[in-house]
């Protein structure tokens, strides 16, 4: 689908720009049901319309892509989802469990890991979730770009007991309720005749295994929490406010599972002499009106790429130079994150005009005001 043909990403969800990650989530689970193919039979294009609903949550989900997207709009994120269901387009059941199913320890840790899901015929990978922090860094290292170690915290699988959970391997048992399948039956009847509910079994918690005695050092969670040190990379240009994706640094929920993501939330201290809109900066300067009205030199703070530092530029300031005048520093502003170049500094010109005079600076005065007047 070309550019100018894509309908808003909010106007696909059907959500302001204002709505929080969950009301995204929830309108498209409710989308989804309504504008999946296997729902809507009736529709020839039900495929494009379910497409572009899944192009449009996969960015407005995305912190990163989101952010871009509002700010440059299509051309701001990368997105084709035309060829991403090729080999067919999944189950909704399937499809939506990938994205919110529950944790692998069931409701009561559903907020420490995320899953996958299940699909009705064969199991999935599970996937650790993901970890949200954020760091504060100075203007400078915004600038020219740093890296940083970070302090993280998440759960990893047990290396006592091997993820198992168990005080040793004759500790797991078949679970007797659902006879290792992970599953459970109940048929109901009802004035339409036999119903079937099939669900996740509770004794195991979809694991088709229980443990008769657990392992001392995770008390059989499986997981233990581990703290560690990750180094991060802060690209020149960073805006405050953005999160930088780590991958992989995420919660481990098993030995076999897909580790989560780290999202590292940048703040960016304040530079009493720089104001940033996008890639530009501003700087207000003060000169006094005898500068402004015969001329002169005066220094002004920039950036200096080259030994990646805060530095000063001798600017010339022309005779009769007005209030709010704006001088243009070119390629002194914040690095582009995508593509190649950099911003402009924009000086900006406030003349000080003195609160108190001297009975001779008055008298200066008043004689450059008769000459001027004549």
């Amino acid at each position: 689908m070309s550019t100018s043909k894509k309908r808003d990403y909010y106007e696909v969800l059907g959500v302001g720009k204002n709505a929080t990650e969950n009301d995204i989530k929830l309108a498209y689970r409710r989308l989804a049901r309504k504008l999946h193919p296997d729902v809507n039979k009736t529709d020839p294009n039900a495929k494009e319309k379910f497409i572009e609903l899944q192009e449009a949550y996969d960015v407005l989900s995305d912190s990163n892509k989101r952010q871009n997207y509002n700010r440059f709009g299509f051309s701001g994120v990368d997105v084709d989802m035309s060829n991403f269901f090729r080999g067919g387009i999944p189950g909704l059941d399937d499809l939506l469990s990938s994205l919110f199913g529950g944790g692998m320890f069931g409701d009561s840790f559903g907020s420490i890991f995320g899953s996958r899901g299940r699909g009705r015929s064969a199991p999935r990978r599970e996937v650790g979730q993901d970890i949200e922090d954020h760091i504060e860094i100075t203007f400078e290292d915004a600038m020219f770009g740093t890296k940083k170690d970070v302090i993280i915290k998440r759960y990893i699988p047990c290396d006592d007991c091997e993820g198992t959970g168990a005080e040793d391997p004759s500790s797991v048992k078949i679970c007797p309720q659902c006879n290792g399948s992970g599953r459970t039956r109940k048929m109901t009847q009802s004035g339409f005749g036999t119903i079937i509910r099939e669900s996740e079994c509770y004794g195991c918690n979809g694991t088709g295994k229980v443990i008769k005695k657990k392992c001392p050092i995770c008390n059989g969670m499986k997981v233990v929490l581990e703290t560690k040190k990750i180094h991060v990379s802060i690209p020149p240009g960073v805006e405050n406010g953005v999160h930088l994706k780590v991958q992989g640094a995420g919660h481990i929920p098993s030995s076999r599972a897909i580790p989560g993501d780290l999202y590292l939330g940048i703040k960016i201290e304040e530079n009493e002499n720089f104001i940033r809109r996008r890639n530009d900066l501003y700087t207000p300067i003060n000169i006094d009106i005898v500068t402004a009205t015969l001329g002169g030199e005066i220094k002004v703070p920039t950036l200096d790429y080259k030994t990646e530092k805060l530095t000063e530029k001798e600017l010339k300031i022309p005779p009769g130079t007005q209030h709010g005048t704006e001088f243009r520093i070119k390629n002194r502003g914040a690095t582009y994150l995508r593509g190649r170049g950099k911003g402009d500094q924009y000086i900006i010109i406030n003349i000080e005009i003195p609160k108190k005079i001297t009975e001779e600076q008055k008298e200066l005065l008043l004689k450059f005001k008769k000459s001027s007047s004549k």
